[in-house]
């Protein structure tokens, strides 16, 4: 039954406002097949953010190329693993995925959810828009932060702009896009492959390298872990006959190629000249080390894909701010998003240090996503009777707290903190910097809920 399709209607058309806000979408208004998922997660990840994680792992972590790559790919499956779960909530319900959960915590307690889903939302554009405004600026000559903080805007206001519209013209645009710079990247890799130290291995070792595999590993899967309340908002509008296995396997394939492919080339670049990457980043060296006619159309698209990155989050944003509760139609609500997203992003340029402003970013993001995930899985697939929203937000803050024993605060925090004590540091030294708080949450959570619910059967 996977090749059910309807056409699009007119409550959800490409190029006009997307009439549906948090309401389940009716059956005669279902349309799509589940391969068009992988179109749009690429367009998602078909971009410079992913280069750039994986660019980490070399220029900071200490990894290699190789077994930098095996960390991108093991982090990258596991947690597109749990998005593709997630996203077979949407074919079921019709509904966004923070609406779902309102079944799994409750109406009150999926407010919890909702205002950590726009912390996400937010905090992901306005990372985009810094990006694709670095980007700009490396095509004037350089870093400039006020020039930098020009683009920002006007990519911002691009940003909005699309993604009022809603969900058919975001799911054409991305998958457009992510085609468009995929091609642009490989241009760019063929040029740059001669300068490559293809072999360079690690620059960490004994056990100070299973801390930095680790971490790498969980770079990845926070990367991908930052989506999760996002997955249904885009498969909502598949027919309810959708194969769950399609459902699951094509939003996986849509993250895992475009990460491991671009990700080979962010642990590549640096290897061209390390001391550049660390010190301006990748873009740098891709300005520095590319022939213009080339260097030029990358940096380009590096900012139209971020402006197409940025349609999801500014979506996603209207609608959890409609499921809290604030009375407005969908499009103002993400208009009042990508303004507030715009200001973290002027912070991001005008202040802080950008590089640990994103590490930071996405560790946050997998204090709480995975262990919000694991409870809404096993609502979904294992215990779909009557739901227990106490014990549900009972397993999910369990986990959370559980996770806060095993962050790496000093990796954290270590922009501001310099070289403090935390009250794990000594758990976090004998992990070698490994940071196990994603898995640890996931693993807490689900044994809490999966325990509570067989004793009240």
């Amino acid at each position: 039954m996977s090749d059910v399709s309807v056409r699009p209607v007119e409550a959800d058309a490409f190029g006009k406002v997307e009439a549906h806000g948090i309401d389940a979408i009716p059956a005669p208004e279902r349309h799509g097949r589940p391969r068009e998922l992988a179109g749009l997660w690429a367009g998602a990840f078909v971009n410079y953010a992913s280069l750039f994680t994986a660019s980490l792992l070399t220029t900071y972590y200490g990894l290699g190329v190789w077994d930098g790559l095996a960390a991108t790919a093991l982090g990258t499956v596991a947690a597109a693993l749990v998005l593709g779960l997630l996203s077979n909530t949407g074919p079921r319900t019709g509904l966004p995925q923070i609406v779902f959960t309102r079944r799994v915590f409750g109406v009150r307690g999926s407010y919890v959810g909702a205002g950590l889903t726009l912390f996400l939302a937010v905090g992901w554009f306005a990372v985009d828009c810094v990006i694709a405004a670095q980007a700009g600026a490396q095509l004037f000559g350089g870093g400039n932060r006020w020039l930098t903080f020009g683009l920002v805007i006007v990519i911002a206001a691009l940003s909005v702009a699309v993604a009022v519209f809603g969900h058919q013209t975001i799911k054409v645009l991305e998958t457009f896009g992510a085609v468009t710079f995929a091609a642009l990247c490989a241009l760019l890799f063929l040029f740059l492959a001669p300068q490559f130290h293809w072999g360079q291995g690690p620059s960490a070792s004994g056990p100070d390298y299973a801390g930095a595999f680790v971490l790498g590993f969980m770079t990845c899967f926070a990367l991908v872990a930052s989506w999760y309340p996002f997955a249904s908002d885009y498969s909502r509008y598949l027919p309810a006959a959708s194969s769950s296995r399609a459902v699951t396997l094509w939003p996986m394939a849509g993250v895992v190629a475009p990460m491991l492919l671009l990700g080979l080339f962010g642990l590549l670049l640096p290897t061209i000249d390390a001391k550049l990457a660390a010190g301006q980043g990748v873009l740098a060296v891709v300005s520095a080390h590319s022939p213009t006619w080339v260097a030029i159309p990358f940096f380009v698209f590096i900012v139209v894909g971020e402006v197409w990155a940025n349609y999801l989050d500014v979506y996603t944003a209207g609608l959890v701010t409609l499921a809290m509760g604030i009375k407005l139609q969908r499009w103002q609500t993400a208009l009042g998003c990508g303004l507030l997203g715009t200001a973290l992003a002027t912070y991001a340029v005008l202040v802080s240090d950008f590089h640990l402003a994103y590490e930071d970013f996405l560790i946050l993001t997998y204090l709480w996503a995975p262990a919000w995930a694991a409870v809404v899985l096993l609502s979904f697939f294992v215990f779909e009777g009557r739901p227990r929203p106490l014990l549900a937000l009972a397993a999910w803050l369990a986990g959370t707290a559980a996770s806060l024993g095993f962050v790496n605060y000093a990796n954290l925090f270590g922009n501001v903190a310099g070289n403090a004590n935390f009250f794990n540091s000594g758990l976090i030294g004998g992990l070698h910097g490994a940071d196990l708080s994603g898995l640890i949450s996931m693993a807490v959570a689900a044994a809490v809920y999966w325990t509570g619910r067989r004793l009240a059967a």
